[in-house]
This record gives C-alpha cells, sequence and structure tokens, in this order.
C-alpha cells in the first residue's frame, strides 16, 4: 500500500481584473446553471421546517462525478460532460490553460483527462439572512474518484488512488467571507495552516475557529456519510479538535491532497447580491501524471 499524503497549499491564479471577468462570464451562462438540492447539515439540525432554502441557492455549472454520476448514472454523466465541456472551454478555455500553469508549479505535471467533466463551478446565491447563524457542510475526506473508478481502470495502468488531488479557487465570495476548515491535522500541518492563516488573515478566522463551533459539531454530530466516524474520542477538552480555518480570497486557489479532513464553511450573515462562487475539481494521479476532473 502507497504512503497516504497529506499536503496543502494557496496559489494566487487570477488578478482583480481577470478574476471579475470569470465573475460576468459565469452570469452569463445563468441559463445553464442546475440548480441543486440545498444539501445541508442545518436542514438536518433544524428540522423539516427550516428556512434555508429560502435565501440560499445552490447551484453547479459543469458535470459532476460525485453528483451527477453517483445519483443519476454514468451515462447521464456523460451527456452532461460533452454539452457542458463544450461550452466552458469555449467561453473560458484561457482560464483552464492559466490554472492549470499554476497547479502544475505546485504539484506537478498535470493534464485534464478530456473524457471526463472539466472542472467546473458550485454556485451560492444568497438572499438577507435572517438571523447570523452560521452555514457549513459536513465534515468529510474527498473520494470522488470511486463514482468514476471503472473509467481510471480501463485508460490507465498505474493509478493512485489513495492521493486524490482536490482544488478550491475562489472566483466570488460572500460580503463576510468564506472558508475551508481543516480538521485533524497532525502538528507539521498545523503549523502550515497557522502560517497561511497569518498571511491571509480574515475574521473569518476567529467567528469559526472556536471552542463554541467545536462543540456544535460535536453535539450535531455533522460527519458526512460513508465516513460516520468518532472523531470525538472522550468527553475531555475540545482544544485538540480544533479546526484550522482557511479563508478563501477571490483569485487564489487551495489545494490539498492525500486523506485531508475538511469542511465548507458557507459564512453568515449574508446579504442580497451576495454569492459564493468556487472553480472546483479533483485529480488523481494516473501513469505519473495527475488527470484533473470534476
Amino acid at each position: 500500500m502507497e504512503t497516504i499524503l497529506l499536503d496543502f497549499n494557496r496559489i494566487p491564479v487570477l488578478d482583480k481584473e481577470d478574476n471579475q471577468k470569470v465573475f460576468q462570464e459565469i452570469l452569463d451562462m445563468r441559463n445553464i446553471w442546475l440548480a441543486r438540492t440545498n444539501w445541508h447539515p442545518a436542514l438536518e439540525i433544524a428540522g423539516p421546517d427550516s428556512d434555508i432554502e429560502k435565501y440560499v441557492h445552490y447551484y453547479t455549472l459543469g458535470a459532476t462525478m460525485y453528483m451527477d454520476a453517483r445519483d443519476r448514472g454514468w451515462e447521464l454523466y456523460k451527456k452532461l460532460q460533452k454539452m457542458y465541456n463544450r461550452v466552458l472551454w469555449k467561453r473560458l478555455g484561457w482560464l483552464y490553460d492559466t490554472f492549470i500553469e499554476e497547479l502544475q508549479k505546485e504539484v506537478g505535471e498535470c493534464e485534464y483527462d478530456s473524457s471526463l467533466g472539466l472542472p467546473g463551478f458550485h454556485i451560492y446565491e444568497f438572499e438577507d439572512a435572517p438571523d447570523s447563524r452560521k452555514h457549513h457542510r459536513c465534515l468529510h475526506y474527498d473520494g470522488q474518484w470511486w463514482w468514476g473508478k471503472k473509467h481510471f481502470q480501463k485508460k490507465y495502468l498505474d493509478v493512485d488512488y489513495q492521493n486524490q488531488l482536490s482544488y478550491t479557487f475562489t472566483i466570488k465570495s460572500p460580503h463576510n467571507g468564506s472558508a475551508i476548515a481543516l480538521w485533524n491535522l497532525p502538528p507539521k500541518s498545523q503549523r502550515k495552516a497557522y502560517h497561511i492563516q497569518q498571511r491571509y488573515y480574515h475574521p473569518i478566522i476567529e467567528r469559526y475557529q472556536t471552542l463554541a463551533y467545536v462543540e456544535e459539531i460535536k453535539k450535531n454530530k455533522v460527519i458526512e456519510d460513508p465516513w460516520k466516524f468518532d472523531l470525538f474520542e472522550d468527553d475531555g477538552p475540545l482544544d485538540k479538535y480544533m479546526p484550522y480555518i482557511i479563508p478563501h480570497l477571490e483569485g487564489h486557489s487551495f489545494y490539498y491532497y492525500g486523506m485531508t479532513m475538511h469542511q465548507m464553511i458557507l459564512g453568515d450573515s449574508f446579504k442580497k447580491g451576495d454569492y459564493r462562487i468556487t472553480f472546483q475539481g479533483h485529480g488523481l494521479k494516473c501513469d505519473g501524471k495527475w488527470r484533473l476532473f470534476w
């Protein structure tokens, strides 16, 4: 069995002007945004009468292996892949070229797997939030390749399934910030996360990197299937479980690979007109090269 790697970093990709161009292109493609069920832990916590759907609207732009192939089958995924890849490459080909050029400087040789969905976009559109409650998703490990395993087995000779690469490139963040939370990091990784926080400070760190937030996660068991493991070993002090909050920064991408337990932080206190838009994707090292997909 190969060693399970664990690494992450933040990289600048676009300047403010180019990032705004991408944002406008995404808005211009609104007619092909795909509305998604607003899967969110708070729905389970708040119960069936939750009002989240009234002010949090969730879409994707692109074919997603972990939703389309998993929930609706490989044939539909391939149909969406062909349609979205054609449109995204035509409208934003320059973005895909720029992103892969910057990513390769960090992780080594990469290429888009042309027979899979291109990295695409998570789009959250917000109305005024009724209160300041925190919005987040479940803790989880990435393993999206599972839904395309037959493809990787057929196309490549040597595939490293243990060290999936994931990246979240922020195009737009809500006015009060958004972030990714990294949980259960070993000491070396904690130091690296701390240095990233110091370099790219945002007040969202202080709102979510707290004992109260850890207590909320523990109380509500906000851990995604199929990883319903017990992160909290005992009823002792919660300090040792403290996550590291890495703020999103428009024009920058955060990447990670290996078994990195993480969590999407949507944010809080949204205002009408806020968006959280991220360029999302994954990669597997196949025959010595990162093959990127969504």
